[in-house]
C-alpha cells in the first residue's frame, strides 16, 4: 500500500513539474557544465537560471537522438535509403541526415544566446545613435537625458532601445538605484559597446560637473561618424561575399553539372560507369535541395552582415506569400509538372496532370511557345517554370513598385524641408509658424504630409496626434524618426534655432551615409546578370556537346531527359540570385522580386536563342555552332 501512495505520489510530482523542472531534476549539474559553453544569458536577454537552460538543452538533444534512431531505424527496415556511392563505398544520405540531427540540436542550443547577444549589439548599434541624436536635442531644451531615454520606451520605432529603457526604468523604480548608477550598471552589462560609452561618459561626465550637453552633441557626432565608417567597411564585405557567392553558385554549379553530364554520356558507352551521381536522385537532392538552401543560408548571412533600420516594412512579403501561394499552386502543376517525364532516366512522372482541365490548357500553351521557336523537346519544363515565377511575382513587384513610388525622394525631401524649417526659425517665428509657411513649397512626395501637417497644427491639434497621423501615412523608417525627434524637441520646448540646426545636421548626416551605401554596393546588381548568361549558356552548350560527340561515335543520348533534369534546377537558382542580388545593393530582400523576374526573362531569352549557340552534328563528323 505504502509502495502505490509513494508512485502516485511520485507520479503527481512529476506532471506538476514544468519542461524546464524537469529537464533540471534530470541532468541537475550537466546543465551547469552546458551552460558554460553558451556564454552570457543575461546578456542575451534570456530570463532562465543557467542550470536550467543548459538542462533544456541537454534534454532536447536527448530527445531529439532517441526520434532520430527511431526514424533511422524505420528507414533501414523499409530500405527506403538514399545513397552516394563515392568510390570506396556507399553512404546512406537519410541516416546519416538523422543521425546528424542531436549534435545540431546541441550545437543551436548552445550558440542561441551567442547569437542573441550579436543580434542585440547589431540592433542597438543601429539604433544608438538616432536614440543619442534624441537625447542631445533635448538636453538643448532642458530634458535630462534619464528622462529623454524614458521618453523613448514608449517609441516603438527604436524596439531594442526601448527594451533597455524599460530595464533603467525597473532599476529605478522597482530596485532603488538612482538614475546615474543605473544608467552605469545598465552601461556595464549591455552588449553594445557604442552604448555603453556613451552612458557611461555621460555619467562621468556628469559626476565630474562637466558640460553634458556639450558631451551628447559630441558623442553624438562621433557615433555618426563611425556609422559611417561602418557603412562603408561593409560595403567592401558584401562586395566580397558577393564574389564568394557567385563562386560557389556558378563555378560549382557549372562543375556538378560537368561531372553530371560526363558521367550521363559514358554511361552511352559503358554499361555502368558509377560515380557519385550514379543515382539520379543525389543529383536531384544536390540541384533542388543543397543550391536552394545555399542562397537562403546567404541572405541570412547578408542579412546579418548589412547595416539596416531597426523597423522594416513587411507589406511586401505579406503581398508575396498571398498572391504568389495559390498562383504557383494553379500554374505549377501546368506549366511545369506535367511535362516532367523520363524515359531514359530514373525520375518521377507527372505526365498524367496535362490531360486534367485546367492544367492541359496551361501545358498545350507551353507545347506552342516550344514549337513556336523551333526549340525542339526539353525545354518546355524549364520554359514552364520560368513563367510560372514570373506571373507568381508580378503582384509583389508592382505592390513594391507602387511603394517605391509614394516614397520616392520622401528622405532627402525631408532633409531640405527641416533645413528650410531651421533657417526660417533663425528669423524669430515660432516653429509651428515655420511648418505652417513651408507647407506652401515643394518636397515631392512629403509636400502633402507637411500639408497636413500645418492644417492639423492651425486647428489646434497636439503633437503627440500630429505624428500618429504622419507616421501611419509614411512608411520610411528615417522620416519617421526625423519627424518624431522634430515634434518631440518642439513640444518640450526644443525648437530653438541651436536645437533644430542639429538635427538637421544629423539628418544631412544620415541622408549622405545612405547615399553612399546605395552607390557603392548598386553595381554588385550586374554580377547576377552576368552570372546568369554564363550559366544558361554553358550548360546548355555542355548537353549538345555531349549529344554530338556521341553521335560522332554512333552513340545516342537522349537530350530532352538531360535538359528537363538539369535546365530546371537552373531556373530555381537563377530566381534565388535576383533576390540575393537585390538583398544586397538595396538592403530588403523584397527588392529583390524584380530582379528576380528580369534574371528569369533574361534566362528566357537565351533559352529562345538555344538553336544559336547549341552544338549540332554535320555529316562529316565535324561540329558547328548553329
Amino acid at each position: 500500500m505504502f509502495g502505490k501512495e509513494y508512485i502516485l505520489l511520485l507520479l503527481k510530482y512529476y506532471l506538476s513539474l514544468s519542461l524546464t523542472g524537469f529537464a533540471t531534476m534530470m541532468f541537475g549539474s550537466l546543465g551547469d557544465s552546458v551552460a558554460k559553453l553558451c556564454g552570457d544569458l543575461e546578456a542575451s536577454g534570456i530570463r532562465i537560471y543557467p542550470r536550467a537552460y543548459g538542462s533544456l538543452v541537454l534534454f532536447a538533444t536527448f530527445v531529439t537522438a532517441i526520434v532520430s534512431v527511431v526514424l533511422s531505424s524505420v528507414f533501414v527496415v523499409s530500405y527506403t535509403l538514399l545513397s552516394i556511392n563515392l568510390g570506396f563505398g556507399e553512404i546512406y544520405v537519410i541516416p546519416l541526415l538523422l543521425m546528424s540531427l542531436p549534435a545540431i540540436v546541441f550545437l543551436i542550443g548552445i550558440s542561441w544566446p551567442r547569437m542573441k547577444i550579436s543580434g542585440i549589439q547589431s540592433s542597438l548599434s543601429a539604433e544608438v545613435p538616432y536614440a543619442a541624436a534624441y537625447t542631445a536635442v533635448m538636453s538643448t531644451g532642458g530634458i535630462s537625458p534619464y528622462v529623454s531615454i524614458m521618453r523613448l520606451s514608449r517609441v516603438p520605432l527604436l524596439p531594442t532601445f526601448s527594451k533597455t529603457a524599460k530595464l533603467l526604468d525597473l532599476m529605478v523604480r522597482g530596485l532603488g538605484y538612482d538614475p546615474v548608477t543605473a544608467l552605469e550598471e545598465c552601461g556595464k552589462k549591455l552588449p553594445s559597446k557604442e552604448f555603453r560609452e556613451l552612458l557611461l561618459g555621460y555619467a562621468s561626465t556628469l559626476k565630474t560637473g562637466g558640460d553634458v550637453v556639450h558631451y551628447l552633441l559630441r558623442r553624438t557626432e562621433l557615433l555618426f561618424q563611425e556609422r559611417l565608417e561602418t557603412l562603408k567597411m561593409i560595403g567592401g564585405r558584401l562586395g566580397q561575399m558577393m564574389e564568394v557567392y557567385i563562386v560557389v553558385a556558378i563555378l560549382l554549379l557549372l562543375g556538378i553539372y560537368t561531372i553530371y553530364a560526363v558521367q550521363l554520356a559514358l554511361s552511352q558507352v559503358v554499361a555502368a560507369s558509377g560515380g557519385l551521381f550514379e543515382n539520379p536522385m543525389v543529383f536531384a537532392l544536390f540541384s533542388y535541395v543543397f543550391l536552394p538552401f545555399f542562397s537562403v543560408v546567404f541572405l541570412w548571412l547578408i542579412d546579418v552582415l548589412q547595416p539596416k533600420y531597426p523597423m522594416e516594412d513587411n507589406s511586401p512579403y505579406v503581398v508575396f506569400a498571398a498572391t504568389a501561394t495559390p498562383l504557383l499552386l494553379i500554374l505549377l502543376p501546368g506549366f511545369f509538372l506535367s511535362f516532367l517525364r523520363f524515359t531514359t532516366i530514373p525520375g518521377p512522372d507527372f505526365s498524367l496532370l496535362a490531360a486534367i482541365p485546367p492544367f492541359n490548357i496551361l501545358n498545350a500553351f507551353i507545347d506552342s511557345i516550344e514549337k513556336y521557336f523551333e526549340l525542339g523537346d526539353g525545354y518546355d519544363a524549364s520554359i514552364g517554370l520560368i513563367l510560372a515565377l514570373i506571373f507568381a511575382t508580378i503582384p509583389a513587384v508592382i505592390y513594391r513598385a507602387y511603394i517605391n513610388i509614394r516614397e520616392k525622394g520622401m528622405d532627402s525631401g525631408f532633409a531640405n524641408f527641416l533645413r528650410d524649417l531651421v533657417e526660417i526659425r533663425k528669423s524669430g517665428l515660432s516653429p509651428e509658424k515655420c511648418i505652417i509657411n513651408l507647407s506652401e513649397r515643394n518636397y515631392g512626395n512629403l509636400s502633402r504630409h507637411v500639408k497636413t501637417m500645418a492644417t492639423q497644427i492651425s486647428w489646434g491639434v497636439g503633437h503627440a496626434q500630429i505624428y500618429r497621423t504622419f507616421s501611419k501615412r509614411v512608411r520610411s523608417w528615417l522620416t519617421k524618426i526625423s519627424m518624431f525627434l522634430l515634434l518631440d524637441a518642439i513640444e518640450v520646448g526644443g525648437g530653438t534655432p541651436e536645437t533644430l540646426e542639429t538635427l538637421a545636421q544629423f539628418n544631412e548626416s544620415i541622408i549622405l551615409m545612405e547615399k553612399e551605401k546605395r552607390s557603392e554596393l548598386r553595381p554588385l546588381l550586374l554580377i547576377p546578370y552576368i552570372g546568369t548568361g554564363v550559366l544558361v549558356i554553358v550548360v546548355v552548350a555542355l548537353l549538345t556537346f555531349f549529344r554530338a560527340a556521341l553521335q560522332m561515335a554512333g552513340k545516342l543520348m537522349n537530350l530532352p531527359d538531360m535538359i528537363k533534369m538539369m535546365l530546371p534546377p537552373i531556373v530555381l537558382h537563377v530566381y534565388l540570385m535576383g533576390l540575393v542580388g537585390g538583398k544586397i545593393a538595396y538592403g530588403e530582400t523584397s527588392s529583390g522580386f524584380l530582379h528576380a523576374v528580369l534574371l528569369l526573362i533574361f534566362m528566357l531569352v537565351i533559352i529562345v536563342l538555344a538553336p544559336v549557340y547549341s552544338f549540332g552534328v554535320i555529316p562529316t563528323g565535324g561540329a558547328v555552332i548553329g
